[in-house]
């Protein structure tokens, strides 16, 4: 047995995989399938919405959240006029009034929708990628080639 290797040491392909490597690919992997659970339901959300095209008309601060959430107004797809205050809100306007934007409803229930933005949508998912990627090449930095 070569000196510093343990019974815990994997080889594939002449490559030392430590059990640190192990541990870190594994929490990587975790992260992926997180991530394809995460795409997974955004599409399956997309499926049930109509986009359409919405208008910024105010601001409104929900109590007890110290946060702006934009009030939209838009046309479904029977030409009625709806609107609601999106869910999504921050501790400033992030969008003047009168801002057209892209709004996702519910044929059904027009009253049951929210404003797409690619932050909110995509966020967890590009930042679960970038987790998993960061996991990977730190368990890669430690194995190393064995010279036998």
């Amino acid at each position: 047995m070569m000196s510093g290797v343990s019974m815990r040491d994997i080889f594939f392909r002449e490559r030392l995989i430590p059990p640190i490597t192990q541990v870190l690919w594994i929490i990587s992997l975790i992260f992926c399938a997180f991530m394809i659970v995460n795409i997974i339901g955004v599409f399956m959300h997309l499926s049930e919405r109509i986009s359409t095209n919405g208008e910024i008309i105010s601001y409104v601060e929900l109590p007890g959240t110290d946060r702006f959430h934009p009030s939209i107004r838009f046309m479904d797809n029977t030409g009625s006029m709806h609107e609601f205050v999106d869910a999504n809100g921050a501790t400033a306007p992030l969008y003047l009034i009168g801002t057209i934007v892209q709004v996702d409803y519910n044929p059904e229930h027009p009253r049951i929708a929210e404003m797409n933005t690619y932050y909110f949508r995509w966020g967890s998912s590009i930042g679960l990628a970038f987790l998993a990627l960061t996991f990977w090449t730190l368990g890669s930095r430690f194995t190393y080639k064995v010279h036998g």
